[in-house]
């Protein structure tokens, strides 16, 4: 029988997935690898859509998010093609630490939106789907790499 953390661990990195999922297919596939790869490349500038997501050009703690987005979605919690285990060390311990490295980049640069998420009182009116999803993605990851922390 599953405890209560694990349950809700379970569910925030479901919503994580399908949250990141959504900012993704917004945004689009590519713009996603673009913002983890180099979001200032001229030669392949960023879509205005995707810089609104960000509230700008997305900075370091932005590109370790969207890179969290891609491991959570094919690691073991999404589509599992990637595991936490049977890899090099270096992509095991990623797989397995992402939702407390995405929780702690929500906690300490995102935390005000996290939070009104949390609480309730977030007016998804105001703002686009991409960047209700993203600040989603940031929410539920910070909830399941928190609860992920209490079981270890």
């Amino acid at each position: 029988m599953a405890t209560w953390q694990t349950q809700a661990k379970n569910v925030a990195m479901t919503i994580a997935v399908l949250s990141g999922i959504v900012m993704a297919l917004t945004i689009g596939i590519g713009e996603a690898a673009s913002v983890v790869l180099d979001p200032n490349d001229p030669l392949d500038p960023l879509d205005a859509n995707t810089t609104a997501v960000f509230g700008g050009t997305p900075d370091l703690v932005d590109r370790i998010a969207v890179l969290g987005v891609f491991v959570l979605v094919l690691g073991s919690a999404g589509l599992g093609i990637i595991g936490p285990t049977g890899n090099p060390p270096f992509i095991n311990n990623l797989v397995r630490w992402m939702p407390v490295v995405v929780g702690l980049i929500a906690f300490t640069a995102f935390s005000t939106e996290v939070f009104d998420i949390i609480q309730g009182d977030r007016d998804w009116s105001t703002y686009s789907d991409g960047q209700n999803s993203y600040m989603l993605f940031l929410a539920s990851s910070f909830v399941a790499g928190l609860l992920s922390l209490f079981r270890r």
